[in-house]
């Protein structure tokens, strides 16, 4: 479903853990956390979502570069699909390299099997980033957020006043800490910096609902503050 101008929203609505997906359709088409192929109830993550993006006129050939908030199979097993079927490049903070492998081993334990790893094609760090090859550039400001995992990025594009926030802060809640990597205090310190961005309508997390206008933004920041930190 369309938010803004360029930023698609496409949340999980299954009944197994997934992530939310999004897609910023500027110069640019970015996909973000495009989650998993199948979850623990085998339901096709991946072609749900695909269905949902056609939907809104976007086929994975249109696709320029997936960027994941962080390496946890229900944000990215499916980019290594996309990666290797349509050629697009993936994007992800360089320290979530050895943590999609950490968590990979993580998960087989609990599930027996091995989820899809993809390739870091392009290593981002915290900065401005822009896109596009004409005059007018598509600024993204990146911001690194660790706690949930030690490379997870959150994504905000000012133009749409609109964060992306991974596992790092959610409606009412937090990403939890207890898989390897994780650390409470400072995804504290993550939540944070977060906060302190003022030009936000749209607060779109990784699970459950995406928190709209920025006196709920404010007040969802101001809580989650009170809660756990």
């Amino acid at each position: 479903m369309q938010l803004t101008e360029k930023i698609y929203a496409y949340p999980w609505k299954g009944m197994g853990n997934n992530c939310n997906a999004y897609l910023y359709a500027g110069e640019k088409k970015i996909l973000m956390d495009p989650g998993h192929i199948h979850n623990e109830y085998n339901e096709k993550c991946l072609e749900k979502l695909l269905a949902e993006m056609k939907a809104d006129g976007f086929t994975p050939e249109k696709i320029d570069l997936i960027i994941c908030t962080h390496g946890h199979p229900d944000h990215c097993e499916a980019a290594a699909l996309l990666q290797d079927e349509y050629q697009i490049r993936v994007a992800m903070h360089r320290e979530e390299e050895t943590s999609m492998d950490i968590m990979a081993k993580f998960f087989e334990q609990m599930a027996g099997k091995s989820p899809e790893r993809p390739r870091i094609d392009i290593y981002l760090q915290e900065g401005e980033l822009e896109l596009g090859t004409g005059g007018i550039k598509d600024k993204v400001v990146l911001y690194l957020t660790p706690g949930h995992s030690p490379g997870s990025l959150s994504i905000y594009f000012p133009d749409e006043r609109a964060l992306v926030t991974g596992d790092v802060v959610f409606s009412g809640s937090i990403g939890r800490t207890d898989f390897p990597g994780g650390d409470f205090l400072t995804l504290g310190k993550s939540v944070e910096e977060l906060s302190h961005i003022e030009d936000l309508e749209w607060l779109l997390p990784g699970h459950m609902q995406i928190v709209q206008g920025e006196e709920a933004i404010r007040r969802n920041f101001t809580m989650i503050k009170r809660m756990f930190f």
